[in-house]
């Protein structure tokens, strides 16, 4: 092959438009693997927030089951305490006299 041959093809819009092609196939099929990749990633980090939440949702219910539990039990407590002030507040009441 000749110099004469190789400019002429260097220089052929074909090839040009060919390699153009080429680079445009390859950046875009860069591009799709790059978004891909970031979807992935974006749906493993979605999947993590919702077991996350998920936990959070749990330890939110045991919480509010304990807190009911600690109601029920300062409601006997007081009641129990307003019985013994009764009781103290009478008797007292029958030493006064």
């Amino acid at each position: 092959m000749d110099v004469a041959a190789a400019n002429e093809i260097a220089t052929s819009q074909a090839v040009w438009a060919i390699a153009c092609l080429i680079i445009a196939f390859g950046a875009f099929r860069y591009l799709i693997s790059k978004n891909d990749k970031l979807m992935n990633r974006a749906e493993e980090r979605e999947n993590k927030l919702m077991d996350h939440l998920d936990r959070s949702n749990e330890s939110q219910e045991k919480t509010a089951v304990a807190l009911e539990g600690i109601n029920r039990n300062l409601t006997v407590l007081e009641s129990r305490v307003d019985r013994m002030e009764k009781h103290t507040y009478k008797k007292n009441e029958k030493d006064d006299e």
